[in-house]
């Protein structure tokens, strides 16, 4: 009887350390995607930025060629990663972590496609950040790809593009 139940008792701490290392395998795949639509977002941002400069310096007549738009994307991907008082990818971090947090928690009550919400809440996160980022900064736009309302809405869509890749890409 006592072997029966020492049996017993091992069996169920392999089946907890089981699920343990499941569980555990699944919050770091979820970070992962997390981590990844984070960087696919910064990139994205960053290159319409760099790009909505560059357009702007063409169009009051200064020269502009292939070979600077790369050097000044390289230089903007770095710089504004590592460089200044808040990093971008630490902004869009937070910003995206809120709103998948968000998202996760209505998608307990809504009945929709988890991809399609996530980009929805990607998409509501950069525009909320895009949009209430000057008040915080008396009124100055320091987000240049931001300026306009076209750039708005390109960046609010790679929230929305962020928010799909990382739906379609968790389990369950």
């Amino acid at each position: 009887m006592r072997s029966n139940k020492s049996l017993c008792l091992l069996s169920d701490m392999l089946l907890v350390n089981k699920f343990k290392s499941k569980k555990w395998a699944d919050i770091m795949r979820s970070s992962a995607v997390f981590l990844l639509s984070v960087f696919f977002v910064m990139f994205l941002f960053i290159t319409q930025t760099t790009l909505s400069n560059l357009l702007w310096l063409y169009q009051i007549g200064m020269p502009v060629d292939w070979g600077m738009v790369f050097s000044a994307m390289c230089s903007d991907l770095i710089g504004m990663n590592f460089s200044g008082v808040f990093p971008i990818v630490v902004i869009l971090f937070s910003v995206l972590l809120v709103a998948f947090l968000v998202a996760r928690i209505l998608l307990i009550w809504i009945a929709i496609d988890k991809e399609y919400f996530y980009a929805f809440a990607g998409a509501v996160g950069i525009l909320v950040l895009v949009s209430f980022l000057p008040t915080f900064f008396y009124d100055l736009e320091l987000v240049a790809g931001a300026r306009s309302v076209y750039g708005k809405l390109y960046l609010t869509m790679t929230g929305a593009l962020g928010g799909y890749v990382f739906g379609i890409n968790l389990e369950g």
